[in-house]
C-alpha cells in the first residue's frame, strides 16, 4: 500500500538501461520548494554511483514507502534546461522507440551538461576569424611541414570572402584556437565580433517549379505543413530552402536544417552564409565540446537563427522554430544504429507537426516511406523536374562486364571515355564503394582466405599499411609471410578496393591527376576540405571515391561518371537493398554534366538485363520506386506494414536463438498479439561479429498501433526473462529498422 511522503516528491529521469521513465527522488536538504522546476538537471544517487538526470514531474506523493525514497543531491540548474515543449517531444520519443527517458534526454544533451557541468561558455567561438591583407597574400601550401595546421587554416580562410567562425573551422581541423591565435599573432588573420555580414550573393533566379515550392510553403508558414520536394540532381533545391528561408526566419524565427553527413556541413555552412546574413551555428558529433555547447545554447536562448546539422541536431532546443529542412531525406545516415535507434527524419516530422511549422523532406532520390505518404496526401508533392540552368540530365549506358577483358576493373569503353574526357579539359568520377585495396586475401596454393577470428567476414587488405583489416569490428592483423594451412607463399589479393583501383588508374593514365575519396584519406579532419578544394581548382582529372562522393557535392567540370560495381544491391537479403542501390546509381550519376557540359554516366555490371537495373536507365528513378512500392504491396512490406526487429547477442548462437525463441513464445501468449506476426528468430545475416554471435526475430504489424500496443506490454516481461534466465544475453529493439543485417 503507498505512503503519502512528507515532502514534494521529484520524479527524475536518469539515464539508466531500465523500463521506469523515472524514479523519485525528495529534494535536496538545502533546496527550497519554490526554487525547483521541471526541465532542471539534479545529481542523484542511484545504485551505488551518482547520475545526472532531469526532474520529469514534481508530485506531492510516491507510490513508494518513504523509507525507499532518497534525496536529490544537489540541483544543478537555476533556471530549466529544457521547455515544456522539449520533454514533450522527448517524452514521445521514448515511448515511440520504447527507449528508457533518462537514456533519450542525454542523447539529446551536450556531453558537458550530462556531465554535470555548468550550462554556460567561458568563450563563445561564434565569432567571425577573416584573412588580412598580409595573410592573403601567403602561399598556404608553401609553409614548412610544422606549420601544417595554420595552413590549413589559411587557406579555408582565404577560400571565403565572409571568414568562419571557430566552429566552422572546427570542420576543418580539430581544436583550431591555439592555431588561428598562432596565425593571428603573425598579422595573417583577424578576428571580429560575432556579428552578421550582408550577404555576398545574391538570390538567383527560379523557374516556375522551384517558384511554385517558394510560394506555398511560405503560405502555410503558421502551421505543420508537411512536403516532400522531389528534384532531380542539380534541379536547385539548395536555392529553394535558401529562398524560403529569405522569407520565414523574420522577428527573430529560426530554422532547423538538416544534413546527413558531416562532410557534407562545410559546403551547405558557406552556402548559407554567403546568401542569408544571419546568426548560424553547426552542431554535430565532431565538434569540440565547448563548440558544441556554445551552439545548443545560442539556439535555445534564439541567438542563433539558423541551425544546420547532422542527425543528433534534431533534438535542439529552438526558442522560435519556424521551418524545417531534411535534406538527402532518404539518406540511411538519419536513422542512428546504435543505442538508442532513432530516425532524425521521423522524429523532425513529429517535431514540426507538434510546433506547428512547416517541414520540407528533400531528395533527388526520395525514399519509398515519403513517397507513399505523398501518395497518400500526408505529405505535399512537389516536383523539380529539370536541372538549373542550362545543365541537363546525363545519360546512360550498361557495360556488360561478361564481354570485357578480365584483367582490369575497367571496360574498353570506359577507358575510351576516361581518355577523351580529360583530353578535353574535364573531370571524370568513378565510383567503387569499397575501400582498402583488394576485398580477399587468399593463398593460391590451397584456397585459404584470410578471416576476421571475431567476425564472419573476410579480411580486407590495405596495402598502404600492408595489414588486414575488419571492417566491422575493426581489428587489425599484420600480413602473414605465408599461408596459415600450406605453408606456402602464394598469397595475393583478390578483388578491387579503392586504394587498388588508384594503383591500377595511375598505370591507365600516368598524367592523370588522380584524387581519392574514401574513408581512408579523409581520415584526419582537414583532408576532405583540403581534397574538395584540389578538385574545386581543377588540380585534379580523376576523382575516384566510394559513397563519400556520390553525396551532394556540385563538381561543375565533372562530365563523366563510371560506376564500377554495383551489383551487390541486386542481390541482396536486405528487402531495401535494390532501392539503395538505385538511389546510390542516381545520386553519383547526379555528380555529371551539372553545368554547360553534358553528362554521361558508364555502369560496368555482370547482369546488364536485370529488370530493375533496365528499368531505372531505361525510365528513370519515377518508374523504378513505382515498381519497387508494386513489389513491397505484394510482400506486404514497409510502407504497406510497420516492423520492429529485437536484436539478441551472445558468446554463442544456440543462447541468443533460445531467449529470442522464449521472447517469441512470451509475445504469443498476450492477448494483444492477435493482429501481430512474428518472423524467425534466426541467425542474423552476419551472425558473428565483434566475438558475439547474433540472432534477430521480426515484428510485423499492418497497424502501427498495433505494433506498439503489443511492444508496450511485451518488454517489461522481456527485461524481466533476460535478467532471471539469460543474463550473458544482450537484446536490443529496433522500430523501423532500416538494416536487417
Amino acid at each position: 500500500m503507498s505512503e503519502q511522503s512528507p515532502a514534494l516528491i521529484l520524479q527524475v529521469a536518469v539515464p539508466v538501461p531500465l523500463p521506469a521513465p523515472h524514479f523519485d527522488y525528495y529534494p535536496p536538504a538545502d533546496v527550497e520548494a519554490a526554487q525547483l522546476q521541471v526541465g532542471m538537471r539534479v545529481r542523484v544517487p542511484f545504485a551505488r554511483r551518482e547520475y545526472v538526470g532531469v526532474i520529469v514531474g514534481i508530485e506531492s506523493q510516491s507510490n513508494l514507502a518513504a523509507h525507499r525514497i532518497k534525496a536529490a543531491l544537489a540541483v544543478l540548474d537555476d533556471m530549466p534546461l529544457l521547455s515544456a515543449a522539449q520533454l514533450v517531444l522527448l517524452k514521445w520519443a521514448s515511448r515511440y522507440y520504447h527507449y528508457n527517458l533518462g537514456q533519450v534526454i542525454a542523447t539529446a544533451l551536450p556531453s558537458t551538461l550530462n556531465q554535470g557541468k555548468a550550462a554556460a561558455v567561458d568563450c563563445a567561438p561564434d565569432a567571425v576569424w577573416t584573412v588580412t591583407a598580409a595573410g592573403r597574400t601567403m602561399d598556404a601550401e608553401q609553409l614548412p611541414k610544422a606549420q601544417q595546421r595554420q595552413g590549413v587554416l589559411l587557406a579555408a580562410l582565404q577560400r571565403s570572402a565572409l571568414g568562419h567562425t571557430e566552429d566552422t573551422l572546427s570542420l576543418a581541423l580539430s581544436n583550431p584556437r591555439r592555431t588561428l591565435l598562432a596565425l593571428q599573432r603573425k598579422g595573417w588573420v583577424a578576428q571580429l565580433p560575432a556579428q552578421p555580414t550582408a550577404a555576398t550573393q545574391a538570390p538567383l533566379a527560379l523557374n516556375a517549379a522551384q517558384e511554385l515550392v517558394v510560394e506555398t510553403v511560405c503560405e502555410h508558414a503558421q502551421q505543420f505543413y508537411p512536403c516532400l520536394v522531389d528534384g532531380v540532381t542539380g534541379s536547385g533545391k539548395t536555392e529553394v530552402y535558401l529562398q524560403i528561408l529569405q522569407q520565414l526566419l523574420v522577428c527573430g524565427k529560426q530554422a532547423l536544417v538538416l544534413v546527413p553527413e558531416i562532410n557534407l556541413t562545410p559546403q551547405t555552412v558557406v552556402r548559407f552564409r554567403e546568401r542569408l546574413p544571419l546568426p548560424l551555428v553547426i552542431l554535430h558529433s565532431g565538434l569540440a565540446e565547448s563548440a558544441r555547447l556554445h551552439a545548443w545554447l545560442a539556439a535555445r536562448e534564439g541567438q542563433a537563427a539558423i541551425i544546420i546539422g547532422t542527425r543528433s541536431a534534431v533534438w535542439t532546443p529552438l526558442a522560435n522554430l519556424a521551418v524545417i529542412i531534411i535534406d538527402e531525406e532518404h539518406d540511411p545516415a538519419y536513422k542512428q544504429q546504435e543505442k538508442f535507434r532513432y530516425s532524425a527524419r521521423d522524429v523532425a516530422v513529429w517535431r514540426a507537426h507538434q510546433a506547428k511549422v512547416p517541414i520540407i523532406l528533400g531528395s533527388a532520390t526520395p525514399s519509398l516511406e515519403s513517397l507513399y505518404n505523398a501518395q497518400q496526401q500526408r505529405y505535399h508533392y512537389f516536383c523539380l523536374p529539370e536541372r538549373a540552368g542550362t545543365a541537363v540530365h546525363p545519360s546512360y549506358r550498361l557495360i556488360d562486364m561478361r564481354q570485357q577483358p578480365r584483367h582490369t576493373p575497367f571496360s574498353v569503353p570506359l577507358q575510351q571515355a576516361m581518355q577523351e574526357h580529360i583530353a578535353a579539359g574535364q573531370q571524370v568520377l568513378l565510383f567503387l564503394n569499397r575501400r582498402g585495396y583488394a576485398p580477399t586475401f587468399m593463398c593460391y596454393g590451397c584456397g585459404w582466405i584470410a578471416q576476421c577470428q571475431d567476425c564472419d567476414a573476410h579480411l580486407i587488405y590495405h596495402d598502404f599499411s600492408n595489414e588486414l583489416r575488419c571492417h566491422h569490428c575493426g581489428a587489425v592483423q599484420s600480413v602473414p609471410a605465408s599461408c596459415p594451412t600450406c605453408q606456402t607463399a602464394d598469397l595475393h589479393p583478390v578483388g578491387h578496393g579503392t586504394e587498388r583501383l588508384e594503383e591500377q588508374l595511375q598505370a591507365l593514365l600516368p598524367d592523370a591527376r588522380i584524387v581519392r575519396v574514401d574513408s581512408d584519406t579523409t581520415r584526419q579532419r582537414e583532408a576532405m576540405p583540403q581534397l574538395l578544394a584540389q578538385i574545386h581548382a581543377g588540380e585534379a582529372d580523376v576523382l575516384l571515391g566510394t559513397q563519400i562522393l556520390a553525396k551532394g557535392h556540385h563538381f561543375p567540370n565533372v562530365t563523366l561518371v563510371g560506376v564500377i560495381n554495383l551489383d551487390g544491391g541486386l542481390f541482396s537479403v536486405d528487402f531495401r537493398a535494390a532501392e539503395r542501390m538505385a538511389q546510390t546509381l542516381v545520386q553519383v550519376a547526379g555528380r555529371a554534366g551539372r553545368a554547360a557540359a553534358p553528362g554521361l554516366v558508364l555502369v560496368q555490371t555482370h547482369h546488364p538485363d536485370h529488370p530493375l537495373l533496365q528499368c531505372l536507365v531505361q525510365h528513370g528513378y519515377n518508374a523504378f520506386t513505382q515498381a519497387a512500392l508494386q513489389e513491397r504491396t505484394q510482400a506486404q512490406l514497409p510502407p504497406f506494414s510497420r516492423l520492429a526487429l529485437l536484436r539478441a547477442d551472445a558468446l554463442n548462437l544456440e543462447l541468443a536463438v533460445q531467449f529470442l525463441d522464449r521472447a517469441k513464445a512470451c509475445a504469443e501468449a498476450l492477448p494483444q498479439s492477435s493482429e501481430v506476426s512474428f518472423w524467425g528468430p534466426v541467425p542474423a545475416p552476419m551472425t558473428k561479429r565483434g566475438g558475439r554471435f547474433r540472432a534477430q526475430l521480426l515484428i510485423q504489424a499492418e497497424q502501427r498501433s498495433a505494433l506498439h500496443h503489443l511492444l508496450a506490454h511485451w518488454l517489461p516481461q522481456l527485461s524481466n526473462q533476460q535478467k532471471r534466465q539469460y543474463a550473458a544475453v544482450r537484446w536490443s529493439l529496433d522500430i523501423d529498422p532500416q538494416d536487417l543485417m
